[in-house]
């Protein structure tokens, strides 16, 4: 099992490079302080202070209490486009309405 600290709002563990970490408060906003982005909770209006809060948690389910990352990205799982998603999908869609122009419901898509 992999033992990583977890990196809080910083994670890149999540689809195309963004973060599975999430505030259970919605309080979590990105700032822009000096020449460096800061995570500012809005809800005790401080810094994040990231697997530490009672109410941080992670999308995937792989932050243990004690603030460690689980998350183990699949061998030959890549960061997935947005635009290759959209494509195959068109595919698809096109797949189900020849199906259904067949059967004259051509209408129905």
């Amino acid at each position: 099992m992999q033992r990583d600290v977890c990196l809080g709002p910083k994670c890149i563990y999540g689809p195309n490079g963004s973060s599975l970490f999430r505030c259970g408060k919605k309080a979590l906003k990105p700032t822009v302080r000096g020449n460096k982005i800061v995570f500012w909770c809005t809800w005790l209006n401080d810094e994040c202070i990231g697997a530490r809060c009672q109410y941080a948690f992670c999308d995937a389910r792989a932050m243990t209490p004690e603030g460690f990352c689980t998350y183990k990205p699949a061998a030959g799982e890549e960061s997935r486009d947005i635009m290759t998603e959209v494509k195959k999908m068109e595919r698809e869609v096109e797949k189900i309405r020849g199906h259904l122009k067949k059967r004259g419901l051509g209408d129905y898509l």
